[in-house]
């Protein structure tokens, strides 16, 4: 009897390691494939922290005319000569306006407007220019300023209801403001009125 139960029981001991090895056999190959870890894949960075170029305008109010209006003596017309540089990507420029600051008075700002004739240039000792062809909103509307270029134009407003005398007496100050290609602001340096400027030798179209 003793030797037939120690047979029955190893005969029940290999079944089961027998089962068990099926088993472990199956777990094996129905196994993943095993997948490299994310750190192993090349990522580019040097493309990724690359700066995104961009545009850079700085303006600057070289010389100011101050002269009435033609046919309408209330009203001031101001025309500036203006530099412009890009430091940045070429860009055109565009939205200039004038911001005439008075002391005691409430900040105006005024839009450019196109004027035609052929006048002496402020503070160019009796030199003429075409107003039409120096326009500085045609000149920056469709060429773009190249990198490290600078262009030189002309701009002009008009200040309804003021006078010479008001905006030197009260040493004004006048500002620039316009924008690149991408819409992003700049304006020049503050330009005071402390003496009277030159006027054009003819009355240009308004």
């Amino acid at each position: 009897m003793r030797l037939v139960n120690d047979t029955s029981a190893r005969r029940s001991c290999i079944i089961v390691m027998a089962a068990l090895a099926l088993v472990l056999s199956a777990c094996r190959t129905n196994r993943p494939p095993e997948t490299k870890s994310d750190s192993a894949v090349p990522t580019n960075t040097q493309a990724d922290s690359k700066p995104t170029d961009r545009p850079a305008l700085t303006g600057l109010i070289e010389h100011v005319s101050l002269y009435p209006v033609p046919n309408r003596p209330q009203d001031l017309a101001v025309s500036l000569v203006v530099s412009v540089r890009n430091i940045g990507s070429p860009s055109t420029a565009h939205g200039w306006s004038l911001e005439v600051t008075s002391p005691g008075r409430p900040p105006t700002t005024v839009e450019a407007v196109h004027v035609n004739g052929v006048v002496e240039m402020p503070g160019s000792n009796g030199a003429k220019v075409d107003l039409d062809k120096e326009d500085l909103v045609l000149k920056t509307a469709t060429v773009p300023i190249a990198k490290d270029a600078r262009v030189n134009g002309i701009l002009t407003f008009v200040l309804p209801g003021t006078s010479e005398r008001i905006l030197t007496n009260n040493n004004s100050s006048l500002t620039i403001h316009f924008k690149d290609s991408q819409s992003n602001p700049y304006q020049t340096p503050r330009s005071v009125i402390g003496a009277k400027a030159a006027k054009p030798k003819s009355s240009p179209g308004i």
